[in-house]
């Protein structure tokens, strides 16, 4: 019977394969349980994820600690792993373990942690992080492990933002706790939805005028306008909806919509379309289709949240049918990214598709050979762009093709369709009709990108 409730890192399936990519030399069956009367299997018992220890209370505690733990804020975290090291454990056993470099951000947490639920044993003043590789009386066989283990050891860094309470011996999760995701932090992103909208109106894609003029007339943004962004913009936005068509999955997510069009056009389709922006972009979008459409298809849901908290995708299952796949689609979201954000964005698409089934095309993976074209193409464009949002950092792009399959890849997608922005340049009433073009745009159309992936099988 469970008699005490621990609080750790719960990592994610990447930071957990980085852990296992070190013990897997290890052949002998691994034991995390420490020695203890009220536990008569230690294997059996065996069930918490490999992990860091914040603070451990007796189970009749449980409700209060749960209370105090909803009020912290967790901030994300980077621990090194730089030894292997042992220390003594209960009944004469020896602990063999992953050594973390001391961190005034992790120290922080347990401070706050053990200043609401003070447990004796995790005073911050004298406690060692670490994460529990084995536990033995034999300290011969222990000594044998740590160097198998050193043999081909360097320090490496694990992510974490999440964090368990669990109930032990056996483990069972009682509640989860995450970083919070604030949308203050993403919402100068919103106003490079308005730099996109402009020059969609030298297109002839529907509506796209009727947006801009609401726009014009309702929002105070100070952008830049750039009449010779269209041939890029026409080309990402034609091209995503070439592939879906080519598809025919008629349920759709748009991730970061912002004030396209597309989801009223394909709604009317009979698609079952869904928008996910944040609450500011959401708002204006329904006064916008109030604007432009008398007749709202049902079908067209615009609905405020943000990509990388998992619960707004959660939320979204209410207006997906079930036995439907789904095309997720995005254009300008990624690239205002940092590679953690990015990879939080792919795992909660993972997760929707793992359950549904289905795509994800996206242009956002463009690699960075695309910004030094675009930058020729359109001089003093992203210079620009990066006075009206800091988040347009050139150190959060990928590097090539390769790099994109491996960040991707890592998670569960496969790469099966790459198209370049070009392949569509003769659709493009913007090059064909108001000769908006050059050699230098037609090169960063060649370098631009837009991908289709799916869940590895």
């Amino acid at each position: 019977m469970n008699e005490r409730i621990t609080f750790i890192s719960d990592f994610d399936d990447i930071n957990l394969k980085k852990i296992e990519h070190y013990i897997k030399v290890i052949n002998d069956k691994l034991c995390k349980v420490p020695f203890g009367k009220n536990i008569d299997n230690r294997e059996n018992a065996d069930t918490l994820p490999y992990h860091f220890t914040l603070s451990a209370w007796d189970i009749s505690c449980k409700e209060k600690v749960i209370d105090e733990l909803s009020k912290i804020g967790y901030p994300k975290l980077k621990i090194l792993i730089n030894d292997i090291a042992i220390m003594n454990g209960k009944e004469n056993s020896y602990v063999l373990y992953f050594d973390i470099e001391k961190s005034e951000e992790l120290k922080l947490l347990q401070s706050k942690i053990y200043q609401m639920l003070p447990s004796k044993k995790y005073n911050p003043e004298n406690f060692n992080f670490h994460i529990t590789i084995h536990i033995d009386k034999d300290y011969t066989k222990i000594i044998t492990m740590k160097k198998k283990l050193l043999d081909n050891f360097t320090p490496f860094e694990l992510k974490v933002d999440t964090f368990g309470l669990y109930e032990i011996y056996p483990a069972k999760q009682v509640k989860q706790f995450k970083h919070f995701i604030n949308d203050k932090d993403y919402e100068e992103i919103t106003p490079t939805a308005v730099v996109t909208s402009y020059p969609r109106i030298f297109t002839d894609i529907p509506y796209e005028k009727e947006i801009y003029n609401w726009l014009e007339n309702h929002c105070n943004e100070e952008v830049t306008l750039n009449k010779m962004l269209a041939p890029e913009i026409e080309a990402r936005y034609k091209l995503t909806s070439k592939l879906l068509d080519r598809y025919r999955i008629k349920q759709v997510l748009e991730l970061a919509a912002g004030y396209s069009s597309r989801g009223l056009i394909y709604s009317k389709k009979g698609y079952n379309y869904i928008e996910l922006d944040l609450e500011n972009v959401s708002k204006n979008k329904i006064e916008i289709l109030n604007y432009i459409e008398k007749d709202i298809p049902k079908s067209l849901n615009v609905i405020s949240g943000n990509a990388l908290r998992k619960d707004d995708f959660k939320k979204l299952e209410r207006y997906l049918k079930s036995d439907e796949e789904i095309a997720v689609i995005n254009e300008g979201l990624l690239r205002y990214l940092t590679f953690d954000e990015k990879r939080q964005v792919a795992q909660n698409i993972y997760d929707l598709l793992s359950k549904y089934g289905g795509i994800w095309i996206t242009c956002d993976v463009t690699p960075k050979k695309f910004i030094d074209s675009q930058d020729k193409a359109l001089p003093n464009f992203n210079n620009n762009l990066s006075s009206i949002t800091s988040r347009n950092n050139l150190n959060d792009r990928f590097e090539d093709i390769n790099h994109i399959k491996e960040f991707f890849g890592n998670i569960g997608f496969e790469l099966i369709e790459i198209h370049k922005f070009n392949e569509i340049k003769d659709e493009l009433y913007s090059v064909n009709n108001l000769n908006i073009f050059d050699e230098k745009i037609e090169k960063n159309l060649e370098d631009a990108i837009v991908v289709v992936m799916k869940i590895k099988k």
